[in-house]
């Protein structure tokens, strides 16, 4: 039996291309939990650690298979979070985690995602978040995306201002780095009347079905 069958995250995907890069996110599943647990700081960030790089990944203590199990055992309408993988030339390059409390109340999705470092520059992580906005606009019917970032990661702040976001607030941003230091940040909030689409690009959306729209609340 096909997983989606009885787990409808699991026949989500989207993919979204420019003509010259294409990238799927999909639903995140076992085997690509254990890969991406073996992501490294440098893999991510590069040899040159910033300050903003995430805690968890200098924690000895984290175990990635509880947290993404307890995020599929947890989803209801009520609370969700949608962990899914970046899939670039078949191979999976990074994640993206979508979030939502009281969606059917609030329409707001909370975003955070990553790429390898060695494919960064590229425009991948645009056409991550592209992607994001696409499907939770136009197929989730969501009102607003929302996100942060810590000051030093300009790359964040750029894409953000790009597909345009705009900042709600200064933060603080917890558990950077191996101190898990706290660290200045923005909140930034994309409103749909806001979102500035590139219509050079394509997307193709499978699987929000309607057992889909009933977990999440759609």
């Amino acid at each position: 039996m096909e997983l989606a069958r009885i787990w409808p995250p699991f026949g989500l995907e989207i993919t979204a291309a420019n003509g010259s890069q294409e990238i799927t996110l999909r639903a995140m599943r076992d085997e690509d939990i254990a890969m991406l647990a073996d992501a490294t700081p440098a893999a991510i960030f590069g040899p040159a650690i910033p300050e903003h790089a995430f805690g968890w990944l200098f924690d000895a203590d984290n175990n990635p298979a509880r947290f993404r199990w307890s995020n599929r055992a947890q989803m209801t309408p009520a609370h969700w979070s949608l962990d899914l993988v970046v899939v670039h030339a078949g191979e999976v390059v990074g994640s993206v985690d979508m979030r939502a409390n009281d969606f059917p109340g609030n329409k707001t999705v909370e975003t955070g995602s990553w790429i390898y470092h060695r494919l960064q520059g590229q425009g991948l992580g645009t056409l991550v978040r592209r992607a994001i906005a696409e499907i939770s606009f136009n197929h989730f019917g969501a009102e607003r995306l929302t996100t942060a970032w810590a000051n030093s990661n300009t790359a964040s702040a750029a894409v953000s201002a790009k597909l345009g976001y705009q900042k709600t607030a200064d933060i603080t941003v917890d558990s950077l780095g191996p101190a898990k230091h706290t660290a200045p940040g923005v909140r930034a909030e994309l409103l749909r009347e806001n979102y500035q689409p590139d219509t050079t690009l394509t997307f193709t959306v499978k699987g929000v079905s309607p057992e889909l729209k009933a977990l999440l609340g759609i």
